[in-house]
């Protein structure tokens, strides 16, 4: 009597030709008799005398690819956010997170639905447009409208049944429809239940390297004035010289109680510009008279924020900044989730963790939303920032710099109803203006708060349209600063990178990503860079 492997592989045979003739008859075979064929061979591993063909099994590194078939065209009518496509034991979602003249940016999520695990996985697909701003994966053109995404990171190498990755991509180009003609390439393998396909939780410190030893200041009292960088140098230059920056009255002050002029560039969305984040960068800005770099963490996962490469970039940025002796805005950049506790509980895993991380040193300072929109002081900002500041200052007595009403341009209404008590030690308030829409009315607001003794600092302007394009106003962005300096108020500009738009530091065609020249700056990075002296 034959075994049941055998019998089980002569069933196969058998099947797979009844498919054959079926298939001349009707053009194509079934999804059930795909299924049957299917079941049938992983049944034969599952027999009593399959036991060590089981586990043979289970250790092949064969990959196998997911049946695909030809997908819709992709085309987009303007208005619908997501596509989803249900392959053979997977699904891809996209989700359009922002869509606007000239880019996009989108999530997608690969989900498991078959019963084994999915390692090493590959996704293939067409898509019409470009794509090379990616996060948390590797994008590859392979051929004429066809893209291969690859994994980067280890905690999204592997999907368990029934899990989920996630990677976003974004461009400055026209979004081009929705992909098509999807194929999941992977090894498949029996779970062992200890995979993890998620990012790692927040108490495993994700953005170090869990070999290193613990952070020297993680947790050192805030109070001790001694300062190292990660290399364990004592800090040099600017940071040596005015040591750790408070708030007095309405002034940024150094440790000598004198007034300090806070003035640098901001980066871009570090999750689609990381390259900028350099110590070659930093040090040309510095030589041309910042003494201050922004990095922006956009706060929304479908904008690029995540615990593994991002993280590691503000980690390279604070390093860079540190041994230059500069002083490091960490932004947490609250735009599109515009009201601060949408995103609380993730704000809350980020400072926890940098507070902890680099709280004692003297040349962090803490912005903790960026433009709240669509919101109230009262009602939203101001209770986000009774629960953040606390959190805060377990690890830092560093700056803290709170957003504003409408895209943080209130400034006024805000002077009327501060924070006040331990709320208040070390504090100021944001402020930000593009010089070609905001002109006399604005300026009003800024000299109300001002007249009311509010702590101002400009974390981000530029001399173009709020849009970040369009035309120069040089006169306008003049009158800024003048009243800026003259009130001794700092100013950030928006942004380090070359970015095909108005507000860009550095001119399109640029593909260094440090050790700049001055021909390699825009006219608006001509301009800034003038008041930076």
């Amino acid at each position: 009597m034959m075994n049941r492997k055998r019998r089980n592989i002569y069933l196969c045979l058998i099947m797979i030709m009844a498919m054959l003739l079926t298939a001349c008859g009707s053009g194509a075979a079934s999804d059930a008799q795909i299924k049957e064929v299917r079941d049938v061979l992983n049944g034969e591993t599952s027999s009593s005398d399959g036991d060590k063909a089981n586990a043979d099994e289970s250790e092949k590194k064969d990959d196998i690819v997911f049946r695909t078939e030809e997908t819709k065209e992709g085309a987009w009518d303007g208005t619908t956010k997501e596509d989803k496509y249900a392959g053979s034991e997977y699904t891809v979602t996209i989700l359009l997170r922002d869509v606007w003249d000239g880019g996009f940016t989108a999530n997608v999520t690969i989900e498991n639905t078959g019963k084994k695990l999915l390692k090493d996985w590959e996704l293939k697909f067409k898509y019409g447009g470009r794509i090379s701003n990616v996060w948390n994966v590797k994008a590859t053109k392979t051929g004429d409208s066809e893209y291969t995404i690859t994994t980067t990171e280890d905690w999204n190498r592997n999907i368990e049944p029934g899990k989920k990755v996630e990677f976003g991509m974004s461009e400055q180009t026209d979004f081009a429809g929705f992909p098509t003609d999807y194929q999941l390439t992977a090894t498949a393998a029996e779970t062992d239940g200890t995979s993890s396909t998620e990012a790692p939780a927040a108490s495993s410190e994700p953005g170090t390297d869990p070999n290193a030893s613990a952070d020297p200041n993680a947790t050192a009292d805030p109070g001790t004035e001694e300062e190292v960088d990660v290399s364990g140098e004592t800090v040099s230059g600017t940071v040596k010289k005015h040591g750790r920056l408070k708030v007095k009255g309405r002034y940024i002050v150094d440790k000598k109680g004198k007034k300090f002029l806070i003035k640098g560039p901001s980066t871009h969305g570090i999750a689609w510009f990381p390259d900028y984040v350099n110590k070659s960068a930093f040090k040309t800005c510095k030589k041309w008279g910042a003494n201050t770099v922004r990095l922006a963490c956009y706060s929304s996962e479908g904008e690029g924020y995540n615990t593994g490469s991002v993280w590691n970039t503000i980690d390279k940025g604070v390093k860079a900044a540190t041994e230059l002796g500069m002083y490091v805005i960490i932004d947490w950049h609250i735009l599109n989730e515009n009201k601060p506790m949408m995103s609380f509980d993730r704000a809350k895993t980020f400072f926890t963790h940098f507070a902890k991380k680099y709280g004692k040193r003297k040349n962090v300072i803490w912005e903790i939303c960026n433009e709240p929109n669509g919101c109230e002081w009262a009602a939203d900002i101001k209770p986000y920032a009774k629960k953040m500041i606390p959190l805060i200052r377990k690890y830092s007595k560093n700056i803290i710099v709170v957003g504003t009403p409408t895209w943080s341009q209130d400034v006024d209404v805000v002077a009327n109803d501060r924070l006040t008590g331990r709320y208040k030690k070390d504090v100021c308030y944001t402020f930000h203006f593009y010089a070609a829409t905001h002109k006399d009315d604005l300026r009003n607001r800024v000299k109300t708060a001002i007249s009311k003794g509010l702590p101002i600092l400009c974390t981000e302007f530029s001399i173009c349209e709020a849009s970040g394009a369009g035309t120069l106003d040089k006169a306008s962005g003049n009158a800024w600063i003048n009243l800026f300096r003259k009130n001794s108020i700092g100013y950030i500009s928006w942004s380090l990178c070359n970015k095909d738009e108005a507000a860009s530091l550095l001119l399109p065609t640029c593909q260094k990503t440090g050790n700049f020249k001055k021909s390699d700056l825009s006219e608006t990075g001509k301009w800034v860079v003038s008041k930076w002296k």
